[in-house]
């Protein structure tokens, strides 16, 4: 075949030249699993699935939190680091005991942990015994397989027993309330046995690959030394992105959990705090130890975290976590960054109940301490965050430091970096260097190149798809003369420097209303 085909042309397609999105959300979970579970302990265990009840035994703290998460957000990837309890391990109990005969039918509730998810209610029959209706409430928690706690009674005394050992289960809620005539409490609900001992957590984190990112990591203790050690040097590493928030709740008094608050300077810590509630005065009908949100402090925690993941994801529908009605809000994604967490709707949260909880100044005293709140809306009906901080409070030197007060200017100067890494990455991924002028059609970078796409990529995150900067003339112009290029051919480095005003919340309105009695200019 003597086909002629002239002249020649060659058309070759090349990439667009697109930039490159941020990086998908992930959380890990550490946590106790009980002796039912199927996982092997301290092993890293990846995008965890609808079986976590027999990964990690469904009455399990590292259940709980999964089970929680997943309720708010069954979309983002959730990986978990289960323990075993400690071999020296002592599980919290907390014992009542009943008393009486029942002169009219009535009920009785025992809520083990939740409120909302482990309320035992227990009818009672007119003639009933305190050992018929121990027994009933026995028998009636057997089948919330789920909750945190086991019950059982010897006659009338009941005695509940946490299903992990330590010190987490000390902070989980007990309340019975006796509403039956001829039935009291003859033995108040006390803590007989403190929990103790927790599983070794030194080098929990060794499992986690060391270019694995996690946004966000649920934490269910106290002592927050080994999750900070392990996010801290995550932070600014070389060469990559692996920045992320380790969410804890602890409960105590106010004054207590200031002094703890104040020993902590971490801005990749935030934590929640509920007050510590003792309700036991003898003869009263309803009693409760726990805190003044009756919900599991770990439970509080993975909410939170699942909340901020899915607002954090492009495209996942968020309406039922924002009081902000804006059209473009109720859709995840890096813009969400800087929409304030404060007045984040909590619907998986009890109310608190009148007398229990902070004060308004013990509140901002715990803010003001590096602390966050979940309470109640002003008319009482629903569960709201309040303003959430990280502990940050000093930087090296111990200069007060605003930088990264609140975990909102965190995740935007999160979002901010990632996007210039990833793009500039991209952008600059087989490019000459030059401090001369580049040739056309040649891939050459000079600092004037990397300095304007610098400005595209700032352009970007303050238009309408990010909102994570400062808009407008004066801003852009503001980076454009604070950024600098510095070249080093020998090196082949560019040396880039810039301020980045970020966008932050409205938290406080302060308005002046002056009474006039005339309309006259």
């Amino acid at each position: 075949m003597n086909e002629i085909s002239q002249p020649s042309v060659t058309l070759t397609l090349a990439n667009a030249n697109q930039t490159v999105q941020n990086t998908a959300q992930r959380v890990l979970v550490v946590g106790q699993q009980t002796a039912a579970a199927t996982s092997t302990s301290g092993a890293l265990v990846e995008n965890v699935g609808d079986d976590f009840d027999t990964l990690f035994g469904a009455r399990s703290q590292i259940a709980g939190m999964v089970r929680a998460y997943k309720k708010v957000n069954p979309v983002v990837k959730i990986d978990a680091i289960p323990l075993d309890d400690n071999g020296s391990g002592v599980p919290r109990v907390v014992d009542f005991t009943l008393t009486g005969t029942a002169t009219a039918a009535g009920t009785v509730t025992l809520v083990l942990g939740s409120e909302l998810d482990h309320s035992i209610v227990v009818p009672v029959a007119s003639g009933d015994t305190a050992a018929t209706v121990a027994a009933a409430i026995t028998a009636a928690a057997a089948l919330d397989t789920k909750a945190p706690f086991t019950v059982g009674n010897v006659s009338a005394a009941v005695t509940v027993t946490a299903a992990n050992d330590g010190t987490v289960a000390n902070d989980l809620g007990v309340e019975l309330v006796v509403d039956v005539a001829g039935i009291t409490i003859s033995v108040d609900i006390v803590q007989t046995t403190a929990g103790s001992t927790d599983p070794t957590l030194t080098s929990v984190f060794d499992v986690v690959p060391s270019t694995r990112r996690y946004q966000g990591v649920i934490w269910p203790y106290a002592a927050t030394t080994v999750v900070a050690a392990f996010l801290s040097p995550r932070f600014n590493p070389t060469n990559d992105v692996l920045d992320g928030v380790a969410i804890v709740t602890i409960q105590d008094t106010a004054s207590a959990a200031q002094t703890t608050l104040d020993a902590l300077n971490d801005q990749n810590l935030v934590v929640f705090v509920d007050e510590q509630i003792t309700e036991d005065t003898a003869g009263a009908t309803t009693q409760y130890l726990g805190p003044a949100q009756n919900e599991a402090s770990y439970v509080k925690s993975a909410l939170f975290a699942g909340i901020r993941a899915l607002r954090l994801t492009e495209d996942q529908v968020i309406t039922n976590f924002l009081t902000s009605s804006a059209s473009l809000d109720q859709f995840g994604g890096p813009a969400l960054a800087s929409l304030p967490y404060f007045n984040t709707p909590m619907a998986y949260l009890p109310l608190v109940k009148a007398g229990r909880g902070f004060t308004r100044q013990e509140i901002e005293d715990i803010l003001t301490s590096g602390g966050a709140v979940m309470g109640v809306n002003v008319a009482g009906n629903g569960s709201l965050v309040g303003e959430v901080p990280t502990t940050f409070k000093t930087d090296s030197a111990g200069n007060p430091d605003v930088t990264w007060k609140f975990l909102n200017y965190v995740d935007t100067a999160s979002q901010v970096r990632e996007y210039f890494f990833n793009n500039l990455r991209a952008r600059f991924a087989q490019s000459r260097l030059t401090e001369g002028a580049a040739s056309r059609g040649r891939d050459m970078a000079n600092a004037p190149i990397i300095g304007a796409y610098l400005d595209k990529l700032y352009l970007d995150l303050a238009g309408p798809d990010f909102v994570l900067v400062q808009d407008g003339e004066t801003a852009i112009k503001y980076f454009k003369d604070n950024r600098t290029v510095t070249i080093d051919l020998a090196a082949g480095k560019a040396t880039i420097t810039a301020l980045i005003p970020i966008v932050t919340q409205l938290r406080t309105i302060i308005a002046t209303l002056k009474v006039s009695f005339s309309t006259d200019a």
